[in-house]
C-alpha cells in the first residue's frame, strides 16, 4: 500500500474525504464531468443532479450525436416532412372553410327581404315602424296593327305604309319633300314617297301642282303631313330634313 504524498507547505494537511469514497466515482449524465455524490448542480454544464441511493451510479447513454447512423438522420427528416405536410393540410382546410362559408353567416343582423316586400321605415322620434308602399307599376301593352299614331306638336298625324292624295277641299299646309316635273312621269315622285315612308315620316303623299292655285303648275309634289296652320308644318319641318330630305320646305296647299 503506497503512502499518499505530503501536502505542499501552507496547504491543508490532507484533502477532506467526503462520503463519496464508499460509492465510487460519480459523473454528470449530460457532460460526463465528475462530481460529488451530494452535489446539487454540475459545475461544468449546470445540470441539476439527483442523488442516487447507495450502490447506484449514473450511466451516460448517447442517444444522438453527429456520429449517429445515416438512417437516424433520414428518419428525423421524414418526421419533419410529415409535420410540414400535416400543417399545410390543416391550413388549406381552414382556408376552404372560410371561403365556402355563406356571406350571411358572418352577420346575424343581415336579413334578405323578398323583392315584393315593401320597404320598412323606422320613425326615430316615435320609435314606431311604418311600411312605405311604392306606387303600382303600370305596363302598357304594345299596339299592334299596320297604322301607328304619333303625337307631335299640333294635330294627330298618321304614319301610313301607302302613298296618299291631298284630301279634297282641304285648305292647309304641308312639308314639300320633292318636286318632279310632269314630263319625267310619276315614277321619281313615287320613289321619293316610298323613301319617306321607309324613313318613318307621317302622311306621305303625291299631288299634281296644276290642280291647286297656291302652287306652281306642272309638277308632281311629294309631301308629308296635312296641317291646318303654318306653325304646325314648321314644327314638322326639322324631322323631315333629318330623315333624308335636307331641302324640304313648308308650302300652303289651297284650291
Amino acid at each position: 500500500m503506497s503512502t499518499p504524498p505530503e501536502p505542499p507547505p501552507g496547504g491543508p494537511a490532507h484533502p477532506a474525504q467526503g462520503p463519496a469514497a464508499p460509492y465510487g466515482d460519480y459523473h454528470c449524465p449530460r457532460c460526463g464531468a465528475p462530481h460529488d455524490p451530494l452535489q446539487e448542480y454540475c459545475l461544468e454544464c449546470g445540470l441539476r443532479l439527483v442523488p442516487l441511493p447507495r450502490g447506484q451510479r449514473y450511466t451516460r447513454t448517447i442517444v444522438w450525436s453527429r456520429e449517429s447512423p445515416v438512417w437516424l438522420w433520414i428518419a428525423l427528416g421524414a418526421l419533419l416532412l410529415v409535420a410540414l405536410a400535416a400543417g399545410a393540410i390543416v391550413a388549406l382546410a381552414a382556408t376552404e372553410d372560410e371561403e365556402g362559408a355563406p356571406a350571411g353567416a358572418s352577420s346575424l343582423a343581415t336579413t334578405t327581404l323578398p323583392p315584393t316586400t315593401p320597404p320598412v321605415t323606422l320613425d326615430t322620434f316615435t320609435g314606431e315602424s311604418t311600411i312605405t308602399i311604392p306606387p303600382p307599376t303600370t305596363t302598357v301593352p304594345p299596339t299592334t296593327g299596320t297604322t301607328t299614331t304619333t303625337t307631335t306638336t299640333g294635330p294627330t298625324t298618321t304614319t301610313s305604309s301607302t302613298i296618299i292624295s291631298w284630301p279634297d277641299g282641304t285648305d292647309g299646309y304641308t312639308v314639300v319633300l320633292k318636286s318632279t316635273p310632269l314630263s319625267q312621269g310619276r315614277g321619281p315622285a313615287e320613289a321619293a314617297g316610298q323613301e319617306a315612308i321607309d324613313a318613318g315620316l307621317p302622311q306621305v303623299g303625291i299631288l299634281d301642282s296644276s290642280d291647286y292655285s297656291s302652287l306652281n303648275p306642272g309638277y308632281y309634289v311629294t309631301f308629308t303631313g296635312v296641317y291646318t296652320t303654318e306653325s304646325q308644318a314648321e314644327n314638322a319641318l326639322p324631322n323631315a330634313r333629318s330623315k333624308g330630305f335636307p331641302t324640304a320646305y313648308v308650302r300652303r296647299v289651297a284650291d
